[in-house]
């Protein structure tokens, strides 16, 4: 009994010593492990601020880089119509109205450019400026296209009498809507889709280039081809029996309905030396 007891005594006092020579052994360990984690944290806590503060240089760098390029564009681009429009007065043969309109926008233009300059006056609205731009530019290039049409003829219109009167309004209201574009706040410009303008051009000029060579039925048909190109989502198939059906509506409604006198089928006399002949 006495022996047991004995035994059971140093069982457990070498157990204890177990016990505590393990703790000596974790107790660094963690302690090590905690100080590494308060140094870590330190570490981040010190080199944060330091983030931050590139992060805010590196983001204020390239608000500068846009907004200079903006500046840039916002200058360039009515300098650029500007200098169309003299192009435009200097290629009439004659002066009139038209071309002192041309010579007067022209130089209002390049006035307008210059203060904007001098005056450091930012777009506000890009959107509504180049759209505004834009359209401006097309009525100059209306103006420039019908100046050869005679006008007025007393009270009645002459053939170049429409695309003036047109082409004034689409001029003026340009003009507001790019003033309004200066001064009122609104978003910038985003990624322009040039697929579908590109491929409705193509297809425009492709039914001008053979409407009168190839007829009415191969023309309408290929320009509607090359128009559905422009979509992502353009299903050939579908695509194909859609411009079918759309052709024989045009000729229902055009050589049939009107009367107008357009061929249908491909001319008798077609050859290269006539295909891009539009008289």
């Amino acid at each position: 009994m006495i022996i047991r007891i004995v035994a059971s005594a140093q069982h457990s006092r070498d157990s204890r010593l177990r016990n505590s020579q393990i703790g000596h052994r974790v107790l660094p360990a963690a302690g090590d492990l905690m100080v590494g984690h308060i140094k870590i944290r330190a570490r981040g806590v010190a080199a944060g601020p330091r983030r931050i503060l590139m992060s805010e240089g590196v983001q204020a760098s390239s608000q500068g880089a846009v907004e200079q390029k903006r500046t840039v564009t916002s200058v360039v681009s009515p300098a650029l119509v500007g200098v169309l429009a003299l192009g435009g007065w200097w290629n009439l043969a004659s002066s009139s109205v038209t071309g002192n309109a041309l010579l007067a926008c022209g130089v209002l233009l390049l006035a307008f450019a210059i203060g904007l300059v001098v005056l450091r006056w930012p777009v506000r609205d890009p959107r509504d400026y180049y759209g505004g731009l834009a359209l401006f530019g097309l009525a100059l290039f209306m103006l420039w296209a019908s100046a050869d049409l005679p006008g007025l003829r007393g009270f009645a219109f002459g053939p170049g009498t429409g695309p003036r009167i047109f082409a004034s309004i689409l001029a003026g209201l340009s003009l507001i809507v790019m003033i309004v574009g200066m001064f009122t706040q609104g978003p910038g410009l985003e990624r322009y889709a040039w697929r579908g303008p590109l491929f409705i051009t193509i297809g425009t000029l492709v039914f001008a280039m053979t409407i009168r060579q190839f007829g009415m039925v191969i023309a309408s048909y290929v320009s509607i081809i090359a128009v559905a190109a422009g979509s992502d989502e353009v299903r050939w198939i579908e695509t194909a029996i859609w411009a079918a059906v759309l052709t024989g509506f045009c000729v229902l409604v055009f050589p049939i309905a009107l009367n107008l006198p357009l061929q249908l089928w491909p001319a008798q006399t077609l050859s290269f030396s006539t295909f891009l002949n539009f008289r």
